[in-house]
């Protein structure tokens, strides 16, 4: 893919399916839609529609369509390129062995979520959905570029576990939270993919000895607020999470730190006195 469509993509719902051999499954439009149609929820969904432009041994190029979804395929028969590896499979939360599984792919297939869908979720269900029919032994691992993040398959491609993301959103898999040492012992925690979600991504700086679970707990509690709520927030709005008793402030990135900018924004949470906090609007 050009260098122009990834800065595309970055703004778009997009996921890539890495495989362990040179070679990526590119099945006909019969496979492609009895793979998505077991995942479709009702009769009313409409058929799916499965066109390639190219269909090769070494790239393919191709377009998805259900519903309301139109997905474009690419593949290449090489790895992703190693900027992408380093800043997902390598900052990815899984054992070594299995990030070292998917450094060691060796092709590539993208799926890049092209219409204006009324839900962000639907929109990353869609991507799995059409990801499910392009499965196989050889699949090693999903690359979500957005969140800064990397999965393996397990059963992530399964029409029971597709179906469940509307009851539950799996952030571990759909965002990614990335450290940024300032020395030793201090380091910035923040969020990548919440644009996706019309989120803004969310920034802490851990000190010592503080918990960094405990923060990652945090930044998903305050996810589902914003987006279940639908609320807006900006620098200045404080916030109390009631269930952790727990008073925050946002705040802008400070000067220096561009490395924390998600593509939509981010922000920086502090911990607050009671006296300060006010709902945000």
């Amino acid at each position: 893919m050009t260098d122009q469509s990834q800065m595309t993509n970055q703004l778009l719902p997009t996921i890539h399916l890495i495989y362990g051999t040179p070679s990526f499954p590119t099945p006909d439009e019969e496979e492609v839609m009895e793979a998505i149609q077991t995942v479709l929820d009702s009769a009313s969904d409409q058929g799916v529609q499965a066109s390639w432009t190219i269909q090769q041994a070494e790239k393919c190029l191709g377009e998805i369509q259900f519903g309301l979804h139109r997905i474009q395929v690419a593949g290449m028969a090489n790895p992703l390129p190693q900027e992408i590896v380093d800043c997902t499979i390598h900052t990815s939360p899984w054992q070594p062995q299995i990030k070292a599984a998917m450094r060691q792919h060796q092709s590539h297939l993208s799926f890049v979520y092209r219409d204006s869908a009324y839900d962000p979720v639907e929109k990353m269900i869609a991507l799995y959905q059409t990801a499910r029919a392009f499965a196989g032994e050889d699949l090693l691992g999903i690359v979500n570029e957005n969140a800064w993040t990397a999965h393996p398959p397990a059963d992530t491609l399964s029409s029971e576990r597709i179906r469940s993301f509307r009851q539950d959103i799996p952030l571990n898999l759909w965002t990614g939270t990335v450290k940024f040492y300032v020395d030793q012992d201090n380091y910035w925690l923040v969020t990548k993919g919440h644009h996706i979600f019309d989120v803004p991504d969310l920034a802490y700086f851990v000190r010592g000895n503080e918990d960094a679970v405990e923060i990652i707990n945090l930044f998903v509690n305050i996810f589902y607020y914003l987006f279940e709520q639908d609320v807006f927030v900006t620098a200045g709005d404080t916030l109390e999470i009631t269930q952790q008793g727990q008073f925050l402030k946002f705040v802008e990135v400070p000067e220096g730190a561009d490395f924390l900018m998600g593509p939509s924004g981010t922000l920086v949470i502090e911990k607050s006195a009671p006296d300060d906090i006010a709902k945000p609007g």
